[in-house]
């Protein structure tokens, strides 16, 4: 489930093919190996593509490979510049020590540069790489003032929501099974009101969305933070920003949680529908490629609305209960899904 202008914004980019390409402009991807990044997806519809991650062989192995299968032009940083063919092993910089050389490579490219932000470490090393990625944004900014930014958010946060966001899944609440009422009662009087909440006032107008996992840790919702942070100070600013939230996706960084993965086992019992990182990959790119063409989508009153544009949360605003109250839930659901 996503927002209804998810679909416009799809529909206005299949309208147009030819934005695909979007001809005259680069794309840094930092993270480049990132499972939820578009260096694959845009180097197939021929778009130039620079490249950025750690030194490590094997990444650089599957980020050539997207280059040669695709119809794009994909621009790599080389340690080596004397060599003619790319060499994985002499590939990738580390963006939180190297944050002065890439700025300066990056600051040479041909075409309006947009600074795609993809970048995922665990732990401290999330904010750590995040703030480089803050510093590196800055940096260019200063020296090349058309730059695009662009940024997925998490859809495991807290937002402001539209009130048809809130007003379905008041209706979601109050029209959910005689089964699902009877079970409903004693788990909340058991847990003093925390499980299958209803997920907003009814009338609120924005609804405050609180998807908050516990499991991801402080690092990963402040790491996710600084970057809307960022976007929303530069869409003040006046810059092209494209910040979409993304639908909860089964990527390795998420599975490989056990209480995480089995809840995305069983959220489909609580109304949230989890994508396959294919699946994600490409409409999160054709988002980025809309805002591109547009000017980074409609201009609303407040930032809040920015953000709520588009959005692809899998259900997460809409569905009758308030998140964090279904989580553990769905969990449970899930290991018993996963044994069977």
């Amino acid at each position: 489930m996503v927002e209804p202008s998810v679909r416009e914004a799809v529909a206005t980019v299949m309208a147009n093919p030819g934005w695909l390409r979007l001809d005259g402009r680069t794309v840094a991807v930092l993270g480049a190996g990132a499972e939820m990044g578009p260096l694959r997806a845009l180097l197939r519809w021929g778009a130039t593509v620079a490249a950025v991650d750690l030194p490590r062989p094997g990444l650089w192995e599957r980020v050539l490979d997207a280059g040669r299968a695709g119809a794009g032009r994909l621009l790599v940083p080389a340690r080596d510049d004397r060599r003619v063919t790319p060499d994985p092993a002499h590939l990738g910089a580390d963006l939180t020590t190297d944050v002065p050389a890439i700025a300066e490579w990056l600051s040479g490219l041909d075409g309006r540069l947009v600074l795609g932000n993809y970048v995922y470490a665990d732990g401290a090393d999330n904010v750590r790489v995040s703030v480089a990625v803050d510093d590196l944004t800055t940096r260019l900014l200063a020296g090349r003032e058309d730059t695009a930014l662009a940024f997925l958010a998490t859809p495991t946060d807290v937002f402001a929501v539209p009130g048809d966001a809130v007003a379905q899944s008041v209706r979601a609440y109050e029209g959910r099974s005689r089964g699902a009422r009877l079970v409903g009662r004693p788990l909340r009087a058991v847990s003093a009101g925390r499980l299958l909440r209803r997920a907003y006032a009814p009338g609120s107008d924005p609804g405050i969305n609180d998807s908050l996992v516990a499991q991801q840790g402080p690092n990963y919702a402040l790491a996710k933070r600084l970057q809307r942070w960022r976007a929303t100070s530069a869409r003040a600013a006046g810059g092209l920003v494209s910040l979409n939230v993304a639908p909860p996706t089964r990527t390795r960084s998420v599975v490989k949680n056990r209480a995480l993965a089995a809840a995305y086992v069983g959220a489909h019992r609580f109304g949230v529908e989890v994508f396959e990182p294919a699946t994600s990959n490409v409409l999160m790119a054709a988002l980025l490629v809309h805002d591109l063409h547009t000017g980074g989508g409609p201009r609303h009153d407040h930032p809040w609305q920015d953000e709520a544009y588009a959005a692809a949360h899998g259900g997460l605003w809409r569905a009758a209960y308030a998140p964090r109250s279904a989580l553990g839930l769905a969990a449970v659901l899930g290991y018993g899904a996963a044994r069977s």
